[in-house]
Order: structure tokens, then sequence, then C-alpha cells
């Protein structure tokens, strides 16, 4: 017999948890499509439905009722047996689960200097979008894209973001009318972190005729795709800054808006982290609460 499928169980406890596809995709940073097809392949596997699909809602089934309540407890226990063999002899290791993108474009930059500060600690990196993957993956320290403070973790939030939008300088060039916020023929680069354009273009009152779109998965993704010339993406004060600096990325017109997610860093309350952790948590307070006050909104067409 084939093994369970990991994932889809995980999927499966959120959207059970919140009776939402769409809550327990926003908490693993991934479609409400994403959650739902990770479902109909656990349901495939097993045998027999896990919900009642409505039109707007879903509710469990008496065997999805009960499939839920053996596996939480069983999960559970597969993260702390993780943890406590993932404690063994973890001395001056401190763990750090970052999403993917911030750990390409922004964190890569500052491990000179964090190695400069701190030699004696060995940092162990997971790129993780996952909220609940914290405890999965035994890290004491996360970076995470919250809409709010999770009451069931220690949070402290590192950066208000900004989303505007961004393209390379030569799609600037060829879309002149940009610079006067006119997308008319214009591509729009989506991704799930910042699914803001509709909010952006009736904030600004931005007209938008015979728009083209392309959907990514990442932040990342879309800001390379626009870094390529593939169209207009939407950075944010964090993600963008580097290739706004270096001139890869420009901004064409003046638009932006507070981001509904904004940049935290969360550990478990309990245990409390090890003295090596917390001494990583305070240099990453520092650091990025110093480059949310150097870090505005930059201005059209300036890198």
């Amino acid at each position: 017999m084939s093994q369970p499928p990991l994932k889809a169980i995980q999927c499966f406890c959120l959207a059970a948890r919140h009776l939402s596809f769409k809550q327990a995709a926003t908490e693993l940073s991934v479609t409400a499509a994403a959650v739902s097809q990770q479902v109909k392949l656990l349901e495939h596997w097993l045998g027999f439905a896990l919900f009642r699909r409505r039109a707007r809602s879903i509710a469990l089934t008496e065997a999805g009722n009960a499939y839920y309540h053996r596996v939480v407890p069983l999960m559970e226990e597969l993260v702390g047996v993780s943890q406590t063999i993932q404690r063994v002899d973890r001395a001056r290791v401190v763990g750090l689960a970052v999403p993917p993108g911030f750990a390409a474009l922004v964190l890569g930059s500052a491990l000179p200097a964090f190695r400069d500060r701190f030699p004696d600690i060995e940092l162990h990196l997971h790129a993780s979008s996952l909220l609940h993957e914290l405890q999965a993956s035994g890290s004491d320290l996360a970076l995470r894209y919250l809409t709010r403070p999770d009451d069931t973790l220690d949070c402290t939030r590192l950066v208000m973001l900004d989303v505007f939008p961004v393209c390379s300088p030569r799609y600037l060039e060829t879309f002149p009318a940009l610079a006067a916020g006119r997308l008319d023929g214009t591509t729009l680069l989506h991704d799930s972190l910042h699914a803001d354009w509709q909010r952006l273009m009736h904030a600004h009152g931005l007209p938008a005729r015979s728009v083209s779109h392309l959907h990514c998965d990442l932040a990342m993704l879309a800001l390379q795709s626009a870094e390529q010339g593939l169209g207009v993406a939407l950075a944010d004060n964090l993600l963008g800054r580097d290739a706004l600096a270096s001139g890869r990325l420009v901004v064409p017109f003046s638009a932006s808006l507070p981001a509904r997610r904004h940049l935290y860093l969360v550990h478990r309350r309990a245990p409390e982290p090890t003295p090596d952790a917390e001494r990583v948590k305070q240099w990453l307070i520092a650091r990025w609460r110093e480059r949310d006050d150097a870090s505005p909104t930059p201005s059209p067409g300036l890198p």
C-alpha cells in the first residue's frame, strides 16, 4: 500500500479545523484551489468523502469527522516526537524558518552580518511559508507574513509593508503610458502574497483596458518575471528593495497601499526560546526595524 499523503493530511486538518478551504489556504499561504486539490487527493487515497461541499461552505461528513478526531492526535504526537529528537545535542544551533522569497531576496544579503555578529551560532535555515510548520520543522523562530498576530504564538511585528507597482526599465520604455498610471495593453503579474491589483486599481482609479494577466504562486517569481520584462508586478518595501536599488526594477507610477499582510517574527510561547535563539530574535528585531525606518515607498521612476 502506498504511503499516506502527509501534505494532504495537513491541508485536511486545517480545512476541517476552520471548515473553510479559504481560511486553510490563508494559513498555508496557498490558494483555496490548492487546498481543495490536496483534500481530493486524500479522499481518493482513503476511498471516502471527507467533506460535503456546498455552494459557499463545507461540512465534515460523518466519516470525515471521525477521521479528523483520529488523525489530529497522531499529527500532534508526530510533531512532538520530531521536536524531541531535533532538540537532542542542539547546543549553539538556532533554527529559523523563512518564506522562500524573503530568504532569496532579503535574508541572503544579511547573512554576512549575522556571521560576523554570531560566529558561535550555527544557523539552520528552513524555507517555508506555512505557519504550522514552525512546529513541524522544529525551528526555534520563524518569519511570517500575517494579517494579524496569531494568538497561539508569540508574535512581534517587524515591518509594516506597503505594496506598489514595479516593472523593468525596458518595459516602461515599451509602455510609456505607464508613467501616467495607464495600464492599457500591459500584463499584470499576480502572486499569492500580495494579491492586491484590484484593490490598488480601485483605490487609485487606474484605467485598465485590454489587460493581460499572469499568475505566480510566489512573490519572488512575480518579481523575477517583472525583471525579465514580462509585465508589472506588485512589490513591497522589503522584497523589492534590492532590485529597485540596483535599477533592475523601477516604480513606473505613484500608487501604493498598505499591504494586507505584514512581516512578523514568531515563535512558540512554550518552551521559551533558548538563550541563543533569543539573541537571534533580538538581532532580527533590531535589523529589520531599522530597515523599516529607512525603507519608504520609492518614488516613481527611481530605484
